[in-house]
């Protein structure tokens, strides 16, 4: 089985309430555990209501994969409620023909497994069909993996700026530009 055919990935504006509040929790948890105090996102229903420029966009397995052998490299982590089981995620705010890619996080288990590739292709997609020109985004200097996937999926460094993460922590501006793709 496909590691495509394995995943969901999707939109919180698309799901009712109640599982978009399930959603919102469990990115709530892997932002915590991903990111330092300092550069954790305050996931709130608020995103899913009342922020039509923002986006936040899910990957979780699908209810098959949450049923493949423990064997399975991508499902060994799975748990019994797959359903609210998010791997992955990304938020990124419209702003006329640029969109800036604030968050791009997968947990720690499934990272190096293409999921992060898929996420990205996944957005520069919908992006076009919105009919966006542009996206941006800024990474620290240290994340050599994060800069890795994002220079995969075309993006280019444009600028750098010093203590931009805090005190000895330099930011990376990144850029594509999907005109030209």
């Amino acid at each position: 089985m496909s590691l495509s055919s394995q995943l969901v990935i999707s939109d919180i504006h698309t799901l009712p309430q109640k599982s978009a509040t399930a959603i919102i929790e469990c990115i709530t948890r892997l932002e915590k555990r991903t990111f330092p105090p300092s550069e954790a996102f305050e996931f709130t229903m608020d995103l899913w209501k009342k922020k039509p420029n923002t986006r936040v966009i899910y990957v979780k397995f699908t209810e098959m994969a949450s049923s493949v052998s423990p064997k399975t490299k991508l499902a060994d982590r799975v748990t019994s409620n797959s359903a609210t089981n998010v791997i992955g995620y990304a938020v990124y705010v419209r702003m006329k023909g640029t969109a800036l890619l604030h968050k791009v996080c997968i947990a720690e288990p499934h990272r190096g497994q293409g999921v992060g590739r898929q996420l990205m292709a996944y957005i520069e997609q919908r992006l076009r069909r919105e009919g966006c020109q542009a996206v941006q985004l800024w990474v620290d200097k240290d994340r050599a993996a994060a800069r890795r996937l994002y220079a995969r999926c075309g993006f280019e460094e444009q600028e750098t700026v010093e203590n931009y993460y805090g005190n000895g922590r330099t930011g990376i501006k990144m850029a594509l530009e999907l005109e030209s793709r």
